[in-house]
């Protein structure tokens, strides 16, 4: 077997990450029971960046992929995406070509994100921002369709029809573990950030037991709503919109690392257990909850952040999976 089919049996069947549980005196006095699933664990050693709930989006596209065709995988994404940077990882790893199309001039000073997709291989492109709106599989730049003739898209996040099918074995994992020490009941809740809503759209798909899943947007533009069918979106927490904080989200995620050394990412699983604290204090959840928050990884965008806002985050250290 080559090494780019090992690669490829390896990215098609990751490993399991780990269901631990956070231990909180205050947490407990509410009575909620909190555990967060480890997908900050799960990446590829040799290519950081394939991790977490970005992995498991990529999945069913990369699942899908004609391997003897040369069709680019084409996607979009901001100057700090970490969707930009996964799918150029993937890419790399698998023998696939991959092209972003990034918002916004190109500018001389690259971000930490972009400079790791051009060392990755992904080819870059700079369109405006009025022109970045109109984008999608059937609007793409004339010079890239030029280019390109047969290719195959990816939106902005990576949410699409395909990503869904990477969350089944993540709703497995967790309905599974709990199954087994018979916890599955209508007192479990399920929460992750939302960003583009892939992730949550596909647990949903994939919820056979019913467990209410909550999410927490990290993007402002939304409304609190209840989509049913136990699934509820909160819209309290994105703290100004995507990438913004306060001094407090600052805090409590040195205080989260001091305690549990679990390192969380400021704007997507930072964010969403910043709130999940809040919602706790504030009896949101009914006493006897079993909460199992999904720590989606994103840590690859902490050195960015770090940068932009001056902050002085812990950054992950230890790049060799331990799963």
């Amino acid at each position: 077997m080559s090494v780019l089919s090992d690669a490829w049996d390896y990215f098609l069947h990751p490993p399991i990450s780990a269901i631990s549980p956070l231990p909180n005196e205050e947490w407990l006095e509410k009575g909620v029971n909190v555990f967060i699933k480890r997908d900050d664990l799960l990446f590829v050693p040799s290519h950081p960046e394939i991790a977490g709930n970005k992995w498991r989006k990529m999945w069913g596209t990369f699942a899908h992929y004609d391997r003897e065709s040369i069709w680019p995988l084409i996607t979009q994404g901001g100057m700090h995406s970490n969707h930009l940077v996964a799918l150029a990882a993937a890419g790399h790893f698998l023998g696939v070509k991959t092209v972003g199309i990034v918002r916004g001039e190109n500018n001389i000073d690259l971000s930490p994100t972009l400079q790791k997709a051009i060392n990755y291989g992904m080819e870059l492109h700079y369109i405006s921002r009025n022109e970045y709106k109109s984008l999608d599989s059937f609007h793409l730049p004339p010079f890239l369709q030029e280019k390109y003739p047969h290719f195959h898209f990816i939106p902005e996040g990576g949410s699409n029809e395909a990503s869904a099918l990477g969350m089944e074995s993540l709703m497995n994992e967790i309905s599974n573990s709990f199954h087994q020490i018979n916890t599955l009941s209508d007192k479990m809740v399920i929460a992750l950030p939302v960003g583009t809503g892939g992730t949550i759209k596909g647990l949903f798909l994939n919820n056979r037991h019913k467990i209410p899943l909550l999410g927490i947007y990290v993007l402002k533009g939304f409304s609190e709503n209840n989509m049913g069918n136990g699934m509820v979106l909160n819209c309290d927490f994105h703290l100004g919109g995507y990438a913004k904080y306060h001094q407090g989200l600052i805090d409590f995620m040195s205080h989260f690392h001091q305690k549990y050394h679990i390192i969380l990412d400021p704007i997507y699983s930072g964010k969403m257990m910043y709130a999940l604290n809040e919602m706790i204090k504030a009896d949101y959840f009914r006493p006897g909850t079993n909460l199992v928050a999904i720590h989606t990884g994103g840590l690859q965008g902490i050195e960015a952040f770090n940068k932009r806002y001056q902050t002085a985050l812990p950054l992950p250290i230890n790049l060799s999976s331990p799963l």
